[in-house]
C-alpha cells in the first residue's frame, strides 16, 4: 500500500511538472536567444557612416548597427541618433589604430558607453557594419 501511495505522489508531481512547464513554455514562446530576423530587423538602427580621425595619424571611416532590447527602446534611440552618433564620434576620436585589433571589445565599448542614455531599455548588440583605417 505505501508503494502505491509513494508511486501515486510521484506520478502527480511529475504531471504536475509537465503541466507547469507547458503553462510557461505557452505564456514565454520566444526567448531573447530565439529571435526571428523580423524581430531583430525591427529592433535595429543603424548609424551613418562615420568618418573621423583617430588619436592617432589614421582615418577612419566606420558604420554600426546598433540593436535594442525593444521596440520602444528603438523608438527612444531614433529621437537621439544625433547624440548617438556624436557619443560614437567622441569614442572614436579618443581611439587609436591598435583598439581596432579585437573589433568585438571594441564594440562593447560603445555599447557600455550608449546604454548610459538609457533609462528604461538597453542596447544588446553593437555590430560594425562597415570598418576602413587609413
Amino acid at each position: 500500500m505505501k508503494k502505491i501511495l509513494t508511486l501515486s505522489v510521484v506520478l502527480v508531481l511529475i504531471i504536475a511538472g509537465g503541466l507547469f512547464y507547458y503553462q510557461y513554455q505557452k505564456n514565454n514562446p520566444v526567448s531573447s536567444q530565439d529571435k526571428t530576423l523580423d524581430q531583430l530587423a525591427n529592433q535595429t538602427i543603424q548609424t551613418k557612416q562615420i568618418s573621423t580621425n583617430l588619436n592617432s595619424e589614421n582615418l577612419i571611416q566606420v558604420q554600426f548597427s546598433i540593436e535594442m532590447d525593444s521596440k520602444k527602446t528603438l523608438k527612444q534611440s531614433e529621437k537621439i541618433k544625433p547624440i548617438i552618433e556624436s557619443d560614437i564620434i567622441k569614442i572614436l576620436s579618443k581611439s587609436n589604430k591598435d583598439d581596432f585589433k579585437d573589433i568585438a571589445a571594441f564594440e562593447g565599448k560603445i555599447k557600455d558607453k550608449l546604454n548610459e542614455r538609457f533609462s528604461d531599455g538597453k542596447i544588446m548588440n553593437v555590430y560594425t557594419t562597415e570598418l576602413l583605417i587609413q
